[in-house]
């Protein structure tokens, strides 16, 4: 029943044609904004069918569902949601939004985020949190009381769904962090199935690296997959939800992702699936399509320190278990809510290359990320077990800096997650990084100094005589407006510390 009326509500939707006024690109306001973006309806039509395979191991097969599917598994063809290449996701910290860190208060913040050209949200674990061993006053969103039930703390589940359908009204896609590696302590699964648990050899169950308020699951057990894959599949096909960010993915089978990935993808092929970890062949050979980039983060985080690029352009090309694997990309990321809460706020990290290294996220191979409050600065570690609502303002600095740079990322082909290509510019220091991004409409190209000092008289060899400059930052201030370049001109000037342009042009060839 509740699918057909999801259908129905959806159907409505796509035959409305109207259209609320925009808010001020860039502006701190809640206001939402409707978008002409076209409503998709979920599952519908976008469903496979699902097949048994004959190749899956003994016992594995669950109430006519396979929970563990091996790599080269015929039944398994990958598939990459059109959506993907435009992507420009942002992670949502519902507890820490607003003060009242509810659905209902974060939904007023859609406009806004609209207006900044974000299209997915990624929102942190919605589900009750356990009560044993809880850390802190509120816990862990990682210590799941229940796959299929709704934290009360951020509202109730029709709040939830009326976020969700409004969210997709306006364009957006919404996808959930799920946690698979483990449970809270107070989780039914516990007292109804031990042996769905990793146990010692005192015969108690334990939990992974230091994290106490959770305990382990056991993988070996097919019958504990099964109902993890029932429990996903239940926000696919009953919440329409758009995909997963899946939480310490390496802590888990790849057999068990490509099994429930096999079984979302039988409910609606275009969903987004992320795992947090560095790539491996096993996870992008068909189970996620993005994985996180890791090296790039470390190597971005070396700039401040006055190092030669070398390194960092080697992290910009996607690697092997990207290029063999098609259709996965990288997210790049300068921040998330575990680097903020437990290294440092982003100026702690990047100091004063911050803002080179988000341009960066953007125009490197891949999908970019953005956190909660990146878009003002927020110079805050956020608690993570506490209530520690974020201080907006009215205008956030970098609203329109994301703003440009996401208009960038969904309007030019050459940024195109699933693309590749890259080609770095011959420059006379080595400080400088200097690269474009070829497609067939054009290219988009990225220089900056990545230095600490200010640098001039670099010769770089552009292939172009002029551009069209579409962002600049000169150290201390953004100019957006798009103007002709004389590329010639960048030889001959000086470049403070972390300067960047960003500009596009025809290919030379």
């Amino acid at each position: 029943m509740r699918n057909m009326k999801r259908y129905l509500a959806f159907l409505l939707a796509a035959l409305m044609l109207f259209s609320l006024a925009a808010c001020e690109k860039g502006q701190g306001g809640a206001e939402p904004v409707e978008t002409t973006a076209p409503v998709q309806a979920q599952a519908e039509y976008l469903k496979n069918d699902y097949v048994l395979s004959e190749n899956v191991p003994q016992g594995s097969v669950v109430e006519g569902v396979m929970t563990d599917i091996s790599g080269g598994d015929p039944v398994l063809e990958k598939t990459t949601a059109s959506w993907l290449d435009t992507c420009v996701l942002y992670e949502v910290n519902i507890r820490q939004y607003t003060e009242e860190g509810t659905f209902k208060a974060f939904e007023a913040h859609l406009g806004r985020l609209k207006g900044m050209g974000i299209n997915t949200l990624w929102l942190m674990p919605v589900h009750p949190i356990s009560q044993t061993d809880r850390k802190g006053t509120l816990g862990s969103y990682y210590a799941v009381d229940d796959y299929t039930q709704i934290n009360p703390e951020f509202g109730t589940m029709e709040d939830f769904l009326h976020l969700v359908d409004t969210a997709h009204s306006m364009g957006f896609k919404v996808i959930l962090d799920w946690v698979a590696n483990h449970t809270g302590w107070d989780n039914k699964w516990i007292k109804d199935h031990e042996d769905w648990y990793v146990h010692d050899e005192s015969g108690a169950i334990t939990y992974p690296y230091d994290w106490s308020d959770t305990a382990e699951l056991n993988f070996d057990n097919y019958l504990m997959r099964a109902e993890m894959i029932k429990a996903m599949q239940f926000w696919v096909e009953e919440c329409g939800i758009d995909g997963f960010r899946c939480d310490h993915a390496m802590g888990v089978p790849a057999e068990f992702w490509n099994a429930a990935v096999y079984k979302l993808k039988s409910v609606n092929r275009e969903i987004l699936m992320l795992a947090e970890t560095a790539a491996t062949a096993a996870l992008t050979e068909y189970a996620f399509d993005a994985c996180y980039n890791d090296n790039l983060y470390s190597q971005s985080l070396m700039m401040q320190a006055g190092i030669e690029t070398d390194a960092l352009q080697k992290a910009l090309v996607p690697n092997a278990f990207y290029s063999d694997n098609a259709g996965s990309f990288p997210m790049n990321y300068t921040d998330n809510h575990d680097k903020n809460s437990y290294e440092g706020t982003i100026y702690d990290r990047f100091g004063d290359s911050y803002e080179a290294m988000l341009a960066l996220s953007f125009l490197a191979p891949g999908m970019p990320l953005v956190y909660t409050a990146n878009e003002q600065g927020y110079d805050h570690e956020i608690e993570f077990f506490e209530k520690d609502a974020v201080k907006w303002e009215e205008k956030p600095v970098y609203a329109e800096f994301i703003s440009e740079l996401a208009e960038l990322k969904s309007g030019c082909k050459a940024l195109a997650s699933t693309g590749r290509d890259i080609e770095f510019l011959s420059t006379s220091d080595l400080r400088f990084l200097a690269f474009s991004r070829p497609a067939a409409e054009g290219r988009v190209y990225y220089v900056a100094n990545l230095y600490y000092e200010a640098l001039s008289d670099v010769s770089i060899d552009f292939g172009v005589d002029s551009a069209r400059c579409v962002l600049h930052y000169d150290g201390s201030t953004f100019d957006f407006e798009d103007k002709e370049l004389n590329l010639a001109s960048l030889g001959s000037k000086e470049f403070a510390p972390y300067e960047f342009y960003i500009f596009t042009a025809e290919d030379p060839a």
